[in-house]
């Protein structure tokens, strides 16, 4: 019983960082729009990392990177999954493959 009380929080936190991953991916699809239609008049002169570096910074993204999570759904002081840097690290340790169409 213990056993697969285990193996079933170890799924639920694997579909969990799965979940911050995806909205991750679709954060980063928001800004790269917003970066094509306000760098379009000056003909994207600023590569994609400088303009996260010199305009996304000052919104505030990685701080909301660095949050990102379900607040209504967790306790995030108990949530390593909602710092970005802990969801890099445990990517890159990720065994299992990618569903046909991911992308990182």
């Amino acid at each position: 019983m213990e056993a697969k009380a285990t193996k079933e929080a170890q799924e639920a936190q694997r579909l969990q960082l799965r979940s911050l991953q995806y909205l991750e991916r679709y954060i980063y699809l928001i800004l790269f729009n917003a970066y094509l239609r306000l760098e379009k008049a000056s003909s994207w002169q600023r590569p994609f990392s400088t303009w996260m570096r010199e305009v996304a910074t000052k919104a505030g993204i990685y701080e909301i990177l660095n949050q990102l999570g379900f607040p209504e759904l967790e306790s995030m002081e108990d949530q390593p999954l909602s710092r970005l840097r802990y969801r890099w690290q445990e990517q890159s340790q990720d065994p299992e493959p990618y569903d046909a169409g991911d992308f990182l």
